[in-house]
């Protein structure tokens, strides 16, 4: 039996790695920096504005094994890449190309592919996982089991703005989220709604609007970035659907997930007890070879 492409996160979560898993979208959404999509946010917030407040912040974070992703502007929601900018007044089937298109032609032209790669050669939601690492557009979002690895891409650049981190209870989502199978028998392989037997392919590439259905996992074999960054993903079956919002909805309890917004003036300080404290930096988070000659490029000054 094939095992499942996308699994439980917190189950499956690798203790070995060296760093401490439905709403309709707005119809008219605002658009924001980089065209990211901004809802409205129901999220409780918080300000971080002392260096001290924001590492007791994360170490409260990594003790209570919630997921955090981190974003270096404040955009006020979770839009993925291929819903921002100018792609996100494409239609569903115009979406559905670019991300065949992008698949198929990923596919045909790579020869090398590490270990855990080789499967998004036959699994289109891996070939997008993959695909979102490398800064392809896609319908995924990724996370982090580490505060310290989503606290590196909050500070991580722009540092006359305000960075983001949002994070939530990934017990509870697990609960929660095992309901939408259900209520979507079609989403299972065996239509019995068994959440061991979901499938994103079986409902989130077709062409007529799919279920509702949003989900985080993590997947199981791993490469170098993904094991670098303990990354675990949140997918929706449907393009145009904010994450935050997602959620929000699922959960249904304001204690259980959280936004915390880390004050421009703390990012130089925090990327280096980043890297010094604990080893996390644009260096130990990008590996492969590629991650590494971008790393590499930054020691020439860049030209204005």
């Amino acid at each position: 039996m094939r095992c499942p492409i996308l699994t439980n996160a917190r189950v499956q979560a690798k203790p070995s790695l060296s760093f401490p898993a439905a709403a309709m979208p707005n119809p008219n959404p605002r658009m924001r920096g980089n065209g990211q999509r901004s809802m409205p946010n129901t999220w409780p917030t918080t300000t971080l504005s002392v260096t001290a407040d924001a590492l007791q912040t994360f170490t409260e974070l990594r003790g209570k094994c919630w997921l955090c992703r981190g974003q270096a502007k404040c955009y006020g929601g979770l839009t993925p890449s291929i819903d921002r900018d100018e792609r996100s007044k494409l239609s569903r089937a115009e979406k559905l190309t670019l991300e065949r298109r992008s698949i198929d032609l990923f596919r045909s032209t790579v020869r090398f592919l590490a270990e855990g790669e080789q499967t998004a050669m036959a699994e289109d939601a891996v070939a997008l996982i993959v695909l979102r690492h490398y800064g392809v557009p896609t319908r995924i979002l990724d996370w982090s089991w580490s505060p310290w690895v989503a606290a590196y891409f909050a500070v991580q650049d722009n540092d006359a703005e305000d960075g983001e981190i949002w994070t939530f209870d990934e017990r509870l989502y697990e609960k929660e989220g095992a309901k939408q199978w259900k209520r979507w028998p079609e989403t299972t392989r065996d239509g019995s709604g068994d959440g061991s037997m979901w499938r994103a392919e079986l409902t989130a590439f077709k062409l007529e609007e799919p279920p509702n259905w949003f989900v985080c996992r993590f997947y199981l074999q791993g490469f170098h970035r993904q094991d670098a960054q303990q990354s675990v993903y949140s997918m929706t079956a449907r393009f145009g659907r904010d994450h935050a919002a997602a959620i929000a909805e699922l959960l249904r309890d304001p204690n259980r997930y959280h936004r915390y917004v880390i004050a421009a003036k703390l990012k130089p300080e925090l990327r280096t007890i980043l890297r010094e404290g604990h080893g996390v930096w644009r260096g130990s988070l990008f590996p492969d070879s590629a991650g590494a000659a971008e790393t590499a490029k930054t020691v020439f000054p860049q030209c204005v």
